[in-house]
């Protein structure tokens, strides 16, 4: 399972590497990953508090953006 630190860390490399390939926008893969970046940090907020679907987001993370 990520955390959200390791999926933070993931969409900066993401991120990293469509500026060193000279991308004008982001990829698909880059935003996708911000969008999960987002909601993990959304549902682990104090308002919230959702770690159940946190979690979940975070281990389909791990298994399908690697």
């Amino acid at each position: 399972m990520d955390t959200l630190a390791t999926l933070t860390a993931k969409y900066q490399a993401s991120l990293s590497f469509d500026i060193q390939g000279g991308c004008v926008a982001a990829s698909e893969r880059t935003q996708i990953l911000l969008a999960f970046v987002q909601e993990v940090t959304f549902r682990q907020s104090v308002a919230v508090n959702d770690e159940i679907t946190a979690n979940q987001l975070l281990t389909y993370t791990y298994q399908n953006y690697p």
